[in-house]
């Protein structure tokens, strides 16, 4: 149940990155993660006519935010050793000189055990839980940014030291 606020329920735009093998969302897209052009996703507003999302340097050809993977320092690479900027954001061939790679493309197998290519990057509407919502769901309810994302990186098995 949906407790009174006096408001109508608010909705935003958010980018998901999910398995369609395993069918649950991986990785958390977020305002700061990365585009095959460079820019951010804060950087690629959302274009009310087309529902794309262009980026917005100026400098920048890119027409549509493309989800590149990265924690922390690492970045996914193309399968031609390459980094993501170094591919058109267009076409996403490799711009290197004699470099054949036609289209980016990573080895990279995700936490959830399927490959890179089995997932699909989309942008989707979702409701916006007030604060007065997430508490009357109880602390079981809580997720972060109300997304039930499977996090297995953050698994681990006890570790057992044997000293002599």
């Amino acid at each position: 149940p949906v407790p009174e606020t006096g408001s109508e329920p608010r909705f935003k735009d958010v980018v998901t990155w999910s398995c369609n093998c395993c069918e649950q969302e991986c990785i958390p897209v977020r305002e700061q993660s990365r585009c095959l052009c460079g820019h951010r996703l804060k950087d690629h507003p959302k274009d009310p006519h087309t529902g794309k999302l262009g980026c917005s340097n100026p400098k920048c050809r890119c027409q549509s935010f493309f989800y590149i993977v990265a924690e922390g320092a690492w970045i996914l690479r193309c399968s031609c050793k390459h980094k993501h900027t170094d591919h058109d954001s267009r076409s996403h061939a490799c711009t290197k000189p004699n470099c054949r790679c036609s289209k980016f493309f990573s080895p990279w197998v995700c936490n959830c055990d399927h490959p890179w290519q089995d997932h699909t990057q989309r942008l989707e509407s979702r409701r916006v839980k007030t604060l007065a919502e997430m508490c009357m769901a109880g602390e079981n309810d809580l997720r972060i940014g109300g997304d039930n994302i499977k996090r297995t990186d953050l698994l681990a098995e006890p570790l057992h030291l044997a000293f002599r």
